[in-house]
């Protein structure tokens, strides 16, 4: 406005004179932005498909200290078949100890029936599995459930062969009332953990699960005297299923459990940064759409969990079937909002 007004006034004292106006740039208009782009949001949806093939290793603790659990898991051990029987999946469900002082164990898979490992073609596959996992009490106390479950895969590869398949889906089952002894040779916790995770190309084929003693304050209970915090890491690290021994309910242990290994999934991981307290989550099955509440740790009520460092949301207790589709909603995080 300034400019353009003063173009007459100079033009008028000038006369007959050409004015050439050639060089002033005109001060460009300030112009306010009033719109602001709203946050983006973004829609991740997964449809319920179970891998058609499954090795799932179980890592039994077999010291002075395991009667009870050997029991528990090999009387419920139907409960976890119930999710395989009929279900046309190929599985592989084999037992090694936390034994890595004994040669005849040391990661190799337990020799019973006349199998190393139950697939659909064994007969009694319930009694099979209580043959391997009652392993007795005359194990070693220094207990390496890690080291013994890195031995299974990668130093008894003789034993071993044919238990692991390339494209099968891989999930670890440890029940342990002791704490892990493992050393950090051949490979540290972490490492095993990183291990796990590029098993497959998909990381949501490999899973680690935990059967064993909670972090503080929930021991000691029912002579469990120690939290098993290194197979926790590892189902943090990796993602699994940690259930309490001091919570000795071995049928809602193995119904979870089962659910998980047959290739129902629980954890679902978003392909963008959430912004806090924008995640919805629904289900899209048997023609009705249902929506979930995030768990509230306060009232202990909630369908779901957000895992910040996995990126993933997690169903507690509700697994959907083949064929349902999860949408999870979310307003995106900003790149500067992350740094």
């Amino acid at each position: 406005m300034r400019a353009n007004s003063l173009v007459p006034v100079l033009t008028g004292l000038v006369g007959c004179n050409e004015y050439d106006p050639q060089g002033e740039e005109p001060i460009p208009p300030v112009i306010f932005n009033v719109y602001v782009p709203p946050t983006p949001t973004n829609t991740d949806s997964y449809e319920q498909i179970q891998k058609p093939q499954v090795d799932i290793l179980w890592v039994v603790d077999n010291s002075c200290s395991m009667a009870e659990e050997q029991t528990g898991v090999a009387n419920n051990f139907p409960v976890f078949m119930e999710f395989f029987l009929g279900s046309g999946l190929d599985y592989h469900i084999g037992v090694v100890s936390t034994d890595m002082d004994n040669p005849d164990h040391s990661g190799r898979l337990i020799l019973a029936g006349g199998v190393r490992w139950i697939t659909p073609e064994t007969p009694d596959p319930e009694a099979v599995f209580a043959a391997m996992s009652q392993l007795g009490i005359g194990g070693s106390g220094n207990e390496q459930g890690v080291l013994a479950t890195y031995a299974a895969f990668e130093l008894q590869t003789e034993w071993n062969k044919g238990f692991f398949r390339d494209d099968s889906a891989v999930h670890v089952i440890t029940v342990s009332d002791e704490p892990d002894n493992s050393p950090s040779v051949p490979v540290s916790l972490n490492e095993f953990g990183s291990y796990l995770n590029g098993l497959r190309a998909d990381p949501d084929m490999v899973e680690y699960h935990s059967i064993v003693g909670p972090p503080e304050p929930e021991f000691p209970c029912d002579g469990v005297q120690y939290p098993g915090l290194a197979y926790i890491q590892l189902t943090n690290q990796v993602g699994g299923i940690f259930w309490s021994l001091c919570a000795n309910d071995w049928i809602g242990a193995l119904e979870m459990i089962g659910l998980d290994t047959a290739g129902l999934k629980r954890e679902y991981f978003l392909s963008e940064r959430p912004v806090e307290g924008t995640i919805q989550v629904t289900v899209e099955e048997g023609g009705y759409t249902i929506g979930f509440d995030l768990f509230d740790e306060v009232t202990l009520l909630g369908d779901y969990t957000y895992n910040e460092p996995r990126n993933s949301v997690t169903f507690l207790t509700y697994v959907p079937n083949p064929g349902a589709v999860v949408h999870i909603d979310y307003d995106v995080l900003a790149e500067v909002e992350r740094q």
